[in-house]
């Protein structure tokens, strides 16, 4: 077999299996995996529809991109925006994992290594970024962040063909990416801010010529341009914008932690992300005691156990470090990725201990994994180098890939793992329908709640809130004497009160609950019964 011929293939079965990971949640149901999925939905339609995008409707100013995109999917394939969706998603997922493929080969090949090292290299980086349970749940996830993903990547690899070639063709295609990532995500907008302040001071330390000041100029523009759409559109920015001075000394950070790590040696290279992985393990350790940040939900013991195996993947990402350094422009690519995402997690944990900064640090923490199985496949060969024969590389390729297929049914283990369910089913989507069309201020857990408002938006307004059921079973209020959405698997699987630990109701809680009232509705059977049910005396709003 050619060389070619051996990366192709490599290149096809990543696809394919990133693909197919990402339509796993068609298993269960039709419908987008999650609830952002439904709101994209419901834009796209509006769009079809009217001929223009709803921006008058919830609709906000960074999701130009992906409600286009899918309306222009669902146009073409003739397919409802609510059926396509997820398909969608799973295309541009697997469009992600190709990139980490392609780049974890341009790192190979920079560095002169055998076919049969750059082919196990990029095995392995394309199997962890397709498998590994924390990525895998969001880019299966239906949202305009899928898209952000491609973003960064393309971006940051722009930027740096731009600055190494000083071709103005790259310059101009940065350019034009940088004008597009405002209107795509804003979380990927900063990320890729971030990563290209990294590459340029990676740059910097490498070459002194006319390219960096334009650059500069570049970074600076994009910077102001961002910052200006976002505050003349009304989008909220406040994790940011409230803490200004904090940002910018992170920005500071990055730059001094990116110009130091390229200078020091291999030990000290791989030592420090790995010290980085342990304090992360450390949090979603400690997170299992005391939440770290107050009210949001405490690690459950299967979360810990399906991220312990991503943990073992870490170690021998950790080993890849050093390897970027000397690999050309694909490796300064890969470590301003890293180091770009890093920061952001940074500023969230020390900005406040709030549920918004929370979820900056979990989002953030999300595009680590782009760079994350790149370093794995580098690491692997990394280790294999230490043994005279390949047994040493092919036991950790085992290794890896076994770890990243343990961890990843996180990706859809909803509450029994996390304190979100994703996933929708057509049960619950009729429910949600009947209540917003003939309830009047009704309530439920929060999955339901926002299922209906992100979808049916003008029928919902503000006729549904989760107060009562959260008040209610969070002990700190009566049973709701208003209209109900009720799920039985309440009773096993749990109830939605997030952003806090996902609460419980005992079976025959349930049922008493239930009989004291009259039931107007139902959907469903066993533990997926769904049922609307309305006081029998005495009714109020919620």
């Amino acid at each position: 077999m050619t060389e070619r011929r051996s990366y192709v293939l490599v290149a096809v079965a990543v696809l394919l299996v990133g693909f197919a990971t990402r339509t796993i949640p068609l298993y269960w149901s039709p419908l987008p995996f999650n609830l952002d999925g439904f709101h994209f939905a419901a834009l796209a339609r509006d769009a079809l529809k009217s001929g223009h995008l709803p921006v008058k409707r919830g609709f906000q100013p960074d999701e130009y991109s992906f409600t286009v995109l899918l309306a222009t999917t669902s146009r073409l394939t003739g397919v409802s925006p609510l059926y396509i969706a997820q398909f969608l998603t799973a295309s541009v997922g697997a469009i992600t994992c190709l990139f980490v493929v392609l780049v974890t080969r341009g790192v190979g090949r920079r560095l002169g290594w055998s076919v049969s090292n750059v082919r196990a290299a990029m095995t392995v980086a394309g199997l962890v970024v397709a498998t590994e349970g924390i990525f895998l749940g969001r880019s299966a996830a239906v949202s305009s962040e899928g898209v952000g993903h491609v973003f960064v990547v393309m971006s940051v690899f722009a930027f740096a063909y731009a600055l190494w070639t000083n071709r103005p063709s790259w310059f101009v295609l940065t350019g034009i990416i940088f004008v597009a990532f405002p209107l795509t995500h804003n979380l990927s907008t900063i990320i890729g801010f971030l990563t290209c302040v990294s590459l340029l001071t990676l740059y910097l330390g490498t070459s002194r010529s006319r390219s960096s000041v334009v650059a500069g100029v570049l970074i600076v523009g994009f910077c102001a341009y961002s910052v200006l759409y976002y505050a003349v559109t009304g989008m909220e920015a406040t994790r940011i914008s409230s803490a200004p001075g904090l940002f910018v000394a992170w920005i500071i950070v990055l730059v001094l932690l990116t110009r130091w790590l390229p200078t020091t040696n291999p030990r000290l290279q791989y030592g420090v992300p790995s010290v980085v992985l342990l304090g992360g393990a450390g949090l979603v350790v400690g997170n299992h005691f005391v939440p770290i940040f107050p009210g949001t939900a405490s690690s459950e013991i299967i979360t810990m156990l399906f991220i312990l195996p991503i943990a073992a993947i870490g170690i021998v990402a950790a080993r890849g470090v050093p390897i970027p350094i000397e690999g050309g422009v694909e490796g300064y690519a890969t470590l301003a990725m890293l180091l770009g995402s890093l920061t952001l997690i940074g500023f969230a944990l020390t900005g406040g201990l709030t549920v918004e900064y929370q979820a900056l640090a979990v989002r953030g923490h999300t595009y680590v994994h782009l760079s994350f199985p790149i370093l794995a496949g580098l690491g692997v060969v990394a280790l294999g180098a230490k043994s005279d024969t390949d047994r040493l590389k092919t036991a950790v390729i085992v290794f890896v890939i076994v770890c990243s297929l343990v961890s990843a049914p996180l990706a859809f283990s909803g509450l029994r793992a996390t304190s979100a369910q994703p996933l929708v089913t057509q049960p619950q989507l009729e429910s949600a329908a009947f209540a917003s069309t003939h309830a009047d201020g009704w309530t439920s857990d929060g999955h339901m709640t926002r299922l209906s408002s992100r979808y049916y938006t003008e029928r919902t307004g503000s006729n549904v809130s989760e107060r009562g059921v959260y008040e209610w079973l969070r002990g700190s209020g009566a049973e709701p004497r208003c209209p109900v959405v009720a799920r039985r698997s309440w009773t096993t699987v749990g109830v939605q009160l997030f952003p806090a630990t996902p609460g419980h109701v005992t079976p025959a809680a349930y049922d008493r609950f239930t009989a004291r009232r009259n039931v107007v509705y139902s959907v469903g059977g066993g533990s997926e019964q769904i049922v609307l049910s309305v006081p029998e005396a005495g009714r109020a709003h919620c």
